[in-house]
């Protein structure tokens, strides 16, 4: 991997020379992409994201001693290097490397437009630079930052450099992994700082004659505020190897008072990792295959992240069904609706994120208000007239979902539909009333790609935005009315095209065809049939 910096190193310097000796004035500024930009002020390197300055470059590169080159062939990364190298260029100026501003800038340019094009990969740079840089280039929006921000995270602290490490761990990076990614992560890799911190917390209570529950709840959160509250059952799982058996339930008892009434907190991960120490009688536990998945409190339950396949195996409500008004059951594995008939008395339904295929009648919900079934595999709803009390109807993200459903029109009280990311390709007039709702239009399929260019050849305005290349309403309400028209007069695209070529005239005005171009297409016709005799 070191060649690979030397080569940078190389080629940012005839570059600058380059752009330096043709250019006598060299521009001051360098794009390396939308996102991204550099500019020399007042002698020293700028980075700019999005038009705005993010901080000033401090040191080019290191100085490589070419004698020892070999024994630098296992670093993998510049902050490898880091520990090894002459640091002797950074904050230099012109100096005993007689680096001009003007070369360094250049040489500047060249790194960072390699590191755009190696994929934001955050070994070509300096942690400190590389790190923050990627994180502020996903808050202005680069989509292939975002893609690639949580991952090099992961492979950087995989690698077991300890300072990498130390350093995501210490300035938070670590905080943007979900559970299951730290959990992952965390089985294969030591973190420096739970080994200081399980030290600490021993001595703590091993040399002190009486410890405070403030004492030790302040030296765990000083721990956790380096990760998101996700981490801390995980954390706390490995950090108790460390604890002398005799305290962890009374550490257990703490943390749990501590964090229970915190919303985002897993506590049910938390009691099921420490389960020995909780009375299940001070609990109407939620389970599902003998594990706990949840707490009921009240009348509104959420269950996401659980693993649930099955919906009739989940247990712990069968008395509290009549009661219960509220039911999220998102981010599972359920493929099928079995057993949701239970829980007649529901208002709000919630079953986003799941691998559901079909939507069968739901007789019993005569209840059910607001049905959300974004992101699963729907590609058909069957007969959900029964739902008469529906208002709300979530279907976005189902990219199988070509069509609006018919049944839709049977439920009067319908107020809302979403289908946005859906593929919806046609509508009937029935369903069309649906297609304008809550900007369902931008999320219109139906279109091709000869029906942008004659609409735009046509009209003065463009087809589909610039921003996001979904559909403008005028553009969705035209092509509707446009293929009722085909169909009705029998022609196609490339008969308008050519229309327009041989007569040099419109086809279509005022949203009809014209007589010329009527007439046009009887004449084709009438030439098809003698052709066929």
């Amino acid at each position: 991997m070191i060649h690979i910096f030397i080569l940078l190193f190389v080629i940012a310097i005839l570059l600058s020379l380059v752009l330096t000796i043709s250019n006598p004035k060299p521009k001051n500024e360098y794009k390396v992409n939308e996102y991204l930009k550099l500019k020399l002020e007042n002698g020293v390197t700028n980075i700019y994201v999005k038009e705005r300055r993010f901080r000033q470059c401090m040191y080019l590169l290191l100085n490589i001693p070419t004698e020892n080159i070999r024994d630098f062939d296992e670093i993998d990364s510049i902050d490898e290097a880091a520990e090894f190298l002459d640091r002797s260029m950074e904050g230099s100026r012109v100096g005993k490397h007689n680096i001009t501003p003007d070369v360094e800038f250049w040489g500047h340019c060249s790194n960072l437009q390699a590191w755009v094009e190696n994929g934001y990969d955050t070994r070509i740079l300096h942690r400190n630079l590389a790190f923050p840089l990627l994180k502020r280039l996903v808050e202005v929006g680069d989509p292939n930052a975002k893609k690639v921000f949580k991952e090099e995270i992961a492979l950087r602290i995989a690698s077991g450099h300890s300072t990498v490490i130390s350093f995501l761990t210490e300035e938070g990076y670590l905080k943007y992994l979900n559970s299951e990614e730290f959990e992952t992560l965390f089985e294969e890799i030591q973190l420096p700082i739970i080994q200081r911190f399980s030290s600490r917390l021993k001595n703590l209570l091993e040399n002190s004659i009486e410890v405070s529950e403030a004492r030790i709840i302040g030296l765990l959160k000083r721990l956790f505020r380096n990760f998101n509250i996700l981490h801390v059952p995980i954390l706390f799982h490995r950090l108790k190897k460390e604890i002398p058996p005799k305290y962890i339930e009374k550490i257990v008892r703490i943390l749990d008072d501590e964090y229970k009434a915190k919303k985002e907190f897993p506590r049910i991960q938390f009691i099921n990792k420490n389960i020995e120490f909780f009375d299940e009688d001070e609990f109407d536990f939620i389970k599902y295959n003998e594990r706990i998945i949840g707490l009921k409190q009240g009348n509104v339950v959420s269950i996401n992240n659980q693993n649930i396949v099955d919906i009739q195996k989940i247990k712990g409500l069968e008395n509290d069904l009549e009661n219960l008004i509220e039911l999220d059951l998102s981010y599972n594995q359920i493929n099928s609706l079995s057993g949701i008939e239970a829980y007649s008395n529901l208002k709000v339904l919630k079953l986003n994120n799941n691998k559901i295929e079909v939507i069968r009648p739901l007789k019993t919900l005569k209840h059910l208000e607001e049905l959300s079934l974004r992101n699963n595999k729907i590609s058909f709803i069957k007969d959900i007239s029964d739902l008469v009390q529906l208002k709300k109807l979530d279907l976005s993200g189902n990219l199988n979902l070509t069509k609006i459903p018919e049944t839709l029109n049977k439920i009067p009280s319908l107020k809302s539909v979403k289908l946005w990311n859906c593929d919806i390709k046609s509508v009937t007039p029935s369903t069309l009333r649906f297609l304008w709702k809550n900007q369902n239009y931008r999320y219109y399929t139906g279109f091709s790609e000869d029906s942008i260019r004659y609409y735009e050849n046509t009209h003065k305005c463009k087809a589909l935005s610039h921003v996001d290349n979904k559909v403008y309403k005028a553009f969705a309400k035209w092509d509707i009315r446009m293929k009722r028209i085909m169909k009705e007069f029998n022609f196609t695209y490339s008969e308008l095209f050519k229309f327009e070529d041989e007569q040099n005239s419109n086809p279509i005005w005022s949203g009809k065809p014209t007589n010329s171009f009527k007439k046009w297409l009887d004449d084709r016709y009438q030439l098809k049939i003698t052709d066929f005799f």
